[in-house]
């Protein structure tokens, strides 16, 4: 009797540690914060200047989704008329050999003007974030690498225009349950269909954007779709779940 008592209890402990190290230790583990390149103030931009989701994310003529905004769309405000002659200005302080981000580590008041002048904020956090824009990517003709927070393999097709006119009433009709897929709060405020079905919640009124979990494995967010949540909505909706729909 001593001996199988001896067998179980040992096996029950590697048990209940298996679970917490496969529940609670591991898990954290397979991810890693990663900052976007540069702070964008989506409060700035939502409510200091009364922009709409659409002036930076839309349609476009053939119903594709554009995505993140280019420095096309930011020049129709943040316009650099002659960058050539704002990265002489930057090279005459830093030198040829410097980095031209090395005119970051100065005081604004020992900046060159032609690229001081460019700068359109107030707030000291978001004159800083303008001049990083500005000096890593807008001057030098680069685009903002940035991280898409919902990314799917190159496989997967997500039509935003297919979904475009979904409503919570719809849902509401259709009695979808969609817990554990959008936020409660989301739910129970109703309205529109409107991006924080799929995406980060509110994030027009964040001033920092939050950091890119990312799995260092797959390398994909944390919290990009996964296909299950897709299935289960569609499901409810009465759509079709076949592989072709979605895989491409």
């Amino acid at each position: 009797m001593s001996g199988r008592c001896g067998g179980v209890l040992p096996f029950f402990l590697g048990f209940l540690l298996a679970c917490i190290v496969g529940w609670a230790v591991f898990p954290p583990l397979l991810y890693t914060d990663v900052e976007q390149p540069v702070r964008f103030s989506h409060k700035v931009h939502v409510e200091g200047q009364e922009m709409e989701c659409d002036s930076c994310h839309f349609f476009r003529d053939d119903g594709s989704y554009a995505g993140f905004p280019t420095n096309e769309q930011c020049a129709e405000c943040h316009a650099v008329d002659e960058p050539e002659a704002v990265v002489e200005a930057v090279r005459g302080v830093v030198g040829e050999d410097g980095k031209l981000e090395d005119i970051l580590k100065l005081p604004v008041d020992e900046m060159p003007e032609e690229l001081t002048e460019l700068v359109q904020s107030g707030d000291e956090a978001d004159v800083k974030a303008e001049l990083d824009y500005l000096v890593k990517y807008a001057i030098q003709g680069k685009e903002v690498p940035w991280l898409n927070y919902q990314a799917q393999p190159d496989n997967v097709l997500f039509s935003h225009k297919a979904h475009e006119g979904l409503t919570f009433e719809m849902l509401k009709e259709k009695h979808v349950d969609l817990s554990g897929i959008v936020d409660d709060a989301v739910m129970e405020q109703g309205g529109d269909y409107n991006c924080n079905l799929c995406h980060l919640k509110d994030i027009e009124k964040t001033d920092t954007p939050p950091a890119f979990q990312r799995n260092v494995l797959t390398t994909y967010s944390k919290i990009t779709m996964k296909m299950w949540q897709c299935e289960r909505c569609h499901a409810q909706m009465g759509q079709v779940n076949a592989c072709y729909v979605c895989h491409k």
